[in-house]
C-alpha cells in the first residue's frame, strides 16, 4: 500500500486505520463489530461509510497472500471493492 500508485489512492479515496490483532488475542472486539473479517487470515480489510456502516469486507481471505501480491495485485484489490462500496 506504500508503493506510490497505492499511496496516491489510498490517499484520495480512503482514511487508513491499523487495528493491531497481535496473533489474534488483541482487539478483536473491534474486529467482531465489523463482522470479523479476520476469520480466514490476515491481513484482512473493512471499508465503512462516514456513519460508520461497514460497505465491504474481507470473509474470504481475499488479503492473505497480501506480502506476495504485486503492487497492482493490490491496486486492483482496493479499486475493486471501493467500486462495490461506491467509494470513489
Amino acid at each position: 500500500m506504500k508503493s506510490e500508485k497505492n499511496a496516491a489512492m489510498m490517499a484520495k479515496s480512503f482514511k487508513v486505520v491499523k487495528v493491531d490483532v497481535g496473533n489474534f488475542d488483541r482487539n478483536l472486539d473491534i474486529a467482531n463489530s465489523y463482522g470479523n473479517p479476520l476469520k480466514k487470515g490476515i491481513p484482512a480489510a473493512v471499508l465503512v461509510s462516514p456513519s460508520n456502516q461497514v460497505l465491504f469486507a474481507t470473509k474470504g481471505g481475499e488479503l492473505a497472500n497480501a506480502r506476495k501480491m504485486s503492487d497492482s495485485g493490490v491496486y486492483d484489490f482496493f479499486a475493486k471493492a471501493a467500486q462495490e462500496a461506491g467509494v470513489k
